[in-house]
């Protein structure tokens, strides 16, 4: 028997400090494989992490959500006017808005309620008004006279109204001048 090995019952012990086989390549593999195993059965992060929320939700305040929900109010009318929304105002909205503010200038024979506004209102709407299929001959405006705001319509009705008045003063002035040659005679 050699001198650095001793027998203990079938077992085998070596005092010279030297270090054991290494284990074969696919046996060390598999260790280190369940080793990992078990680590990711106590992993948050998983597989499916992706598809279900394995992270808890982010906490705000109670100001924070306070904050955000006026915000999202601030949005729309709410539920008791359909939830209407703020559009966006251009500067065609805006004229219109000044022409409807300034309605009562346009026709001094006709009252308008007082206008107690300041600003432009927050919340409206712009609508098309549909003509009556019974009234195609009468009382509608051909499309070619149609315009897309109220301020191009306006200038449209000065420049005819520019227009009518030009030719009226012809008219007179034609009726004068015969006027003036039978007076002549």
């Amino acid at each position: 028997m050699r001198h650095d090995l001793k027998e203990l019952g079938g077992l085998y012990i070596s005092f010279d400090g030297s270090k054991s086989k290494p284990l074969s390549s696919s046996l060390q593999k598999l260790k280190e494989k369940k080793i990992q195993d078990e680590v990711m059965k106590k992993s948050v992060i998983g597989p499916d992490f992706e598809k279900k929320d394995a992270v808890p939700p982010y906490s705000e305040s109670k100001h924070a959500l306070k904050l955000k929900r006026r915000a999202e109010r601030e949005k729309s009318t709410g539920d008791g006017w359909f939830n209407m929304k703020a559009p966006e105002i251009t500067q065609e909205l805006k004229g219109d808005l000044q022409v409807l503010k300034m309605r009562a200038s346009l026709d001094p024979k006709r009252f308008y309620k007082k206008n107690d506004r300041d600003g432009f209102p927050k919340y409206f709407q712009v609508g098309t008004v549909v003509d009556n299929a019974a009234d195609f001959y009468h009382s509608r405006i051909p499309k070619k006279e149609r315009k897309r705001t109220i301020v191009e319509e306006l200038k449209n009705k000065k420049r005819y109204q520019h227009v009518m008045a030009e030719k009226a003063a012809q008219e007179a002035g034609k009726k004068n001048k015969k006027k003036k040659k039978f007076h002549k005679k």
